[in-house]
């Protein structure tokens, strides 16, 4: 009998927290997903602008080799960027508070003049936060998805 309430109360808790999907999201996590949006549109048409309006001025990005990167640095590596295609699948979002964590799959399309496109699937984890009634990124993972 106990192992079935420890059993339910962890069901519980689960169901608490766990992400947010496509279809179960609240107002919070569909102005997350807007912003998440908005922030692929602005980095697919490298708009400069965009970009530092949604990326906060702690933005931190975790490289794969350990070191991180400010959001000046970041913006200035969108905008040299060739990409001319993304597609985001897997998606899901977990809000607690000010905070929201998306995790995700994303299929980058880059333009080369010499050779055919080349395509990257990643699968990244963005953080953000909530300053002053509006979501920013301020953090950013990303890691090779086979």
């Amino acid at each position: 009998m106990r192992a079935i309430r420890i059993l339910a109360a962890a069901l519980c808790v689960w169901a608490v927290a766990a992400p947010t999907t496509a279809q179960n999201q609240s107002a919070e996590a569909q102005a997350v997903l807007a912003v998440e949006d908005a922030y692929v549109a602005a980095e697919l048409s490298r708009d400069e602008l965009a970009l530092r309006r949604i990326v906060d001025d702690q933005f931190a990005l975790n490289r794969n080799d350990g070191t991180t990167v400010g959001k000046e640095a970041f913006v200035a590596s969108i905008l040299r960027l060739n990409m001319v295609g993304q597609t985001i699948s897997e998606r899901t979002v977990l809000v607690q508070g000010d905070v929201a964590v998306v995790f995700a799959t994303t299929e980058l399309r880059f333009a080369s003049d010499t050779a055919e496109p080349t395509v990257s699937r990643l699968r990244y984890t963005a953080t953000y936060r909530n300053r002053g009634g509006a979501w920013r990124m301020l953090a950013l993972h990303m890691s090779a998805r086979s």
